[in-house]
């Protein structure tokens, strides 16, 4: 930057915390820029949304926010970036962490202690504070995240959703003026994604800390933002006052981005000519919304026509049996306590559902052996786990971890997903097209000859799906496949599972995404407590108040939105918004 640029950029630096200035980095190894001329400044107490799809540069700009880019990692760096006064380019990682708490999208990276209490003191001890204060802090931060209780359990062995909000209490303790949060909610169910949304609406309303935060889920971070930035391709493409980003429906719809679904309702009536004040993106917007639009003598009760269409329960081989399963984890913890699960189908497209800690990845990983029961018995297609190898399961089943830098080993991509069936002995040239085949379903061509470890965190997930995709498994296990993905590559993740399904997979989809659980899933099973206390079609779930209040699940927004609407005739067991847009063509045309 010219001399005259550094002076202006100072001169504004008592109204923003942050200023960033014609950015653009690239890599060390890499042909293209992961950001481009990225400019934006950011208020003291501003909260700052950023959304966009996977890839499009915004870990790698939260990166700039603490100094891990440049002093970390290596590239080229063009243009300015300062964080409160400080010129990132001068300062190392130690000064700006001082400034700048960054939250990174893996929780993994950040976690290196042996239990969490320790973890959440470090920091503070770290800063040399009194005792009293410490203790102060780590309490708040226990509160914080939900682990009261858990503070001598090691971080290792918690929960994924447990291990991110681990990783964001240890940074919330240390009290940064500055929180830059990196999908700091992807491994969290809806009570914990709610509870740190209000934590942070919390922090920025009364400590009136600037905050950034990388988020997909628009409709619990919105009504918390000051500003929206959509980043695509490296760039700042829409960059502004929420409401009027989200009027752009051109743009948030070539992204293919996961916008409320108050939000798509109200797209629908503006594409039938309709004059809109105000854009909706909460339940109650919604409802208001369509009370608005609606004449109640106009809508016909059609509730019967979906319950209709949903997939009668299959019957045939049964490819999963749980019973009466228990697990307790080398630190004595129970973490099943006596999980049932009568059958699971061969061909089967079924769900787990239910809050962090539940039980729900214990469960998964049982099926293909890499944990045993402590009591009880798994049966896959009959035969007892316990007297089967890993390896001998692995041509059954492929499970895929919810945290992908958990499988990652290879030094290619391509490598990457060829490991499986090569060790199952399939022939070198089908290895190949089914490579070929499963990269091209997921956008994976352009990243087949470079390292796995150098990609997003959304990549990586990407990849560590395909690699199991390849063995073509009889029983394909997905925890969390849709971690760190924007909407549009989790759908396409979700669409190559459903043609495995249809080709005869079984598939089981272990997430926290009820919009997926709803398009997808013939049957869910809820867990609570280390135990599986329902069980059903989505629908049907999604209808029970009870078990929905009991596990911390929330339906659908669409599916809150509709329910609050029966006594004017909308049906109140819509779960998607294809039927919902199907319920309003038919009464409103």
């Amino acid at each position: 930057m010219e001399k005259a640029s550094q002076e202006q950029v100072r001169d504004v630096q008592g109204t923003y915390d942050i200023v960033i200035e014609n950015l653009s980095w690239t890599y060390s190894g890499s042909k293209h820029p992961a950001i481009r001329n990225v400019s934006l400044r950011v208020r003291p107490g501003e909260v700052l949304v950023i959304t966009g799809p996977s890839g499009a540069g915004k870990t790698t700009l939260t990166r700039v926010m603490n100094g891990l880019i440049p002093h970390f990692y290596r590239g080229e760096m063009k243009g300015e970036a300062y964080v409160k006064g400080l010129r990132v380019k001068e300062y190392d990682v130690s000064v700006m962490a001082s400034k700048v708490g960054l939250v990174f999208d893996n929780p993994a990276n950040q976690l290196f202690t042996s239990t969490v209490l320790e973890e959440l003191a470090f920091g503070p001890e770290n800063y040399c504070l009194p005792r009293d204060e410490i203790i102060r802090r780590v309490n708040y931060a226990l509160q914080f995240s939900r682990l009261t209780g858990l503070e001598n359990k090691s971080p290792y062995l918690l929960s994924g959703g447990q291990q991110q909000a681990c990783a964001i209490a240890a940074i919330v303790a240390m009290m940064p003026e500055i929180l830059v949060l990196d999908e700091p909610t992807s491994n969290l169910d809806p009570e914990g994604t709610e509870l740190v949304f209000n934590r942070v609406k919390e922090i920025a309303e009364t400590q009136r800390k600037t905050l950034v935060i990388v988020e997909h889920k628009l409709d619990y971070v919105i009504p918390l933002a000051d500003s929206l930035a959509v980043m695509n391709n490296g760039e700042i493409v829409a960059y502004g006052k929420p409401l009027e980003v989200l009027d752009k429906v051109e743009l948030m719809e070539e992204l293919d981005l996961q916008i409320p679904h108050a939000t798509e309702i109200a797209y629908w009536f503006r594409k039938k000519g309709q004059a809109l004040a105000k854009i909706p993106v909460t339940i109650d917007e919604g409802v208001q919304f369509l009370k608005s639009m609606l004449n109640p003598k106009n809508l016909p009760r059609i509730t019967a026509s979906y319950v209709e269409r949903d997939d009668p329960q299959p019957r045939g081989e049964v490819a999963v049996r749980c019973e009466d399963v228990w697990y307790q984890y080398k630190d004595g913890s129970m973490a099943l306590k006596g999980v049932d699960i009568p059958a699971i189908y061969s061909g089967e497209f079924v769900g787990f559902i239910g809050k962090n800690g539940s039980g729900k990845t214990t469960t998964a990983k049982l099926l293909n052996g890499l944990y045993k029961p402590y009591k009880g018995r798994v049966l896959i297609f009959g035969r007892d786990t316990k007297n089967l190898s890993v390896r001998e399961l692995a041509s059954e089943v492929a499970y895929v971890a919810q945290i992908p830098d958990d499988q990652l080993f290879a030094k290619t991509v391509r490598e990457e997903l060829a490991f499986g069936p090569r060790n199952l002995g399939v022939p070198d040239e089908e290895v190949m097209q089914r490579v070929d085949a499963v990269s091209e379903e997921l956008e994976l061509k352009p990243y087949l000859d470079i390292s796995p470890f150098t990609l997003s965190q959304g990549l990586k997930q990407r990849v560590v799906v395909a690699s199991a995709v390849t063995m073509n498994p009889r029983i394909l296990v997905v925890d969390e496949p849709t971690t760190g993905q924007d909407y549009a590559r989790a759908a396409a993740m979700m669409e190559l599972a459903k043609k495995l399904n249809e080709k005869g997979t079984t598939v089981i989809i272990v997430s926290h995404n009820m919009d997926l659980i709803a398009s997808y899933c013939h049957r869910v099973f809820v867990f609570y407590d280390g135990k599986v206390i329902d069980s059903g079609i989505p629908r049907e779930v999604f209808q029970r108040e009870e078990v929905l209040a009991r596990t911390s699940l929330k339906p659908p927004q669409v599916t809150s939105i509709c329910r609050r609407l029966a006594d004017i005739g909308i049906p109140n067991n819509i779960i998607t918004i294809p039927e919902m847009i199907e319920f309003l063509e038919k009464v409103v045309g």
